[in-house]
């Protein structure tokens, strides 16, 4: 199979984003990284010296358990880019073989 790996909002590049790709890719090459797993003195070092803060995290985990929702659970019907996500889904998943 292949994978398409898509990444969006653009925040938490220091927290969020390193954590998530390290895990993905992490998983595809078919060796996860345990939660607890400290993330490295050198990275925490070099946001320090290109941030001026101790915002990079300690460990690949935030100490939630990762859940996964459907799209509907946020769903809302009157707002415009639900409703072209949803037109995009309906067009777009069932000739895919996707929920649709």
């Amino acid at each position: 199979g292949r994978w398409v790996a898509l990444g969006g909002g653009g925040y938490a590049v220091v927290d969020v984003v390193p954590r998530t790709w390290t895990h993905l890719v992490s998983i595809a090459a078919g060796a996860p990284v345990a939660p607890e797993t400290e993330v490295p003195e050198a990275w925490r070092r070099m946001v320090y010296a290109r941030t001026g803060s101790n915002v990079a995290p300690m460990r690949m985990t935030d100490g939630r358990e990762p859940e996964w929702r459907g799209w509907e659970r946020g769903y809302d019907p009157a707002d415009a880019l639900d409703q072209a996500v949803r037109a995009a889904r309906n067009a777009v998943f069932p000739a895919h073989g996707l929920l649709p």
